[in-house]
């Protein structure tokens, strides 16, 4: 899951983006968008990074032994494909900058949990394979050469595959158990680079939780916790013909 870390993957992304940002502002090139198909559809691939925001139950305020829960976030990878729907009549202005899309996705995450008391460090690695459908209304702006500044919001509902809940508890290995279901709300913005043969939209996107995922449980750690909701950043690269 470390696929980039802080400066070195900041100037790669810039090195890649840079680039292709220098070819879409110089000749317009011919609109390969047929904006009287009213369907398109593309794929995307992309980095995520995401947190369990977490309340703390009674049992934590009630007990002395543990002192200090720090939560670390790794870099994930994301995987899906667009279904793009041009809202409006054909003849009319809304299908040029109003857009209905479906974006099914597989997102691989993980975050790391460290509880700690007075003799130890307990490290728990909480690794999540969601299956997601992101349903998103995108306005865009007017064309300007071959860019066009967009953003989007809508919600989504995800399933984990790699939940534990409900399987079978160890005393002696205490883990944080989280439900498969995921319902979230998300915004973001990015830009449409037109080229030639297909268009390319680097996006940035922020996607928060609204139901608990947490699954309570009365193991030494599980049960310092009250609710947990799952949050997401997201890098995407679209690519759609």
């Amino acid at each position: 899951m470390h696929i980039i870390q802080g400066k070195k993957g900041l100037t790669i992304l810039l090195v890649i983006l840079l680039p292709i940002l220098g070819v879409a502002q110089g000749k317009k090139n011919k609109p390969f968008y047929d904006y009287s198909k009213t369907i398109h559809f593309g794929f995307t691939l992309g980095l995520n990074s995401s947190m369990l925001k977490y309340d703390y139950s009674d049992e934590w305020y009630q007990q002395d032994s543990f002192r200090n829960i720090t939560t670390t976030a790794f870099p994930g990878i994301t995987l899906g494909a667009i279904i793009n729907l041009h809202l409006g009549s054909e003849s009319g202005s809304m299908r040029e900058h109003w857009d209905l899309r479906l974006v099914p996705s597989l997102v691989l995450s993980q975050r790391r949990f460290e509880v700690s008391d007075s003799r130890t460090t307990y490290i728990k690695d909480v690794e999540s394979a969601i299956v997601e459908a992101p349903l998103h209304l995108k306005y865009k702006s007017d064309r300007f050469t071959n860019l066009r500044y967009y953003i989007i919001g809508g919600g989504k509902y995800g399933y984990d595959l790699s939940s534990n809940s409900g399987s079978n508890r160890d005393p002696f290995d205490p883990q944080i158990y989280l439900t498969p279901h995921n319902i979230s709300y998300e915004f973001g913005t990015g830009l449409d680079i037109y080229f030639p043969y297909f268009k390319f939209s680097p996006e940035i996107k922020l996607s928060r939780g609204i139901n608990n995922v947490f699954e309570l449980d009365n193991g030494p750690v599980n049960n310092l916790f009250s609710r947990m909701r799952s949050n997401f950043i997201f890098f995407s690269l679209h690519f759609e013909g």
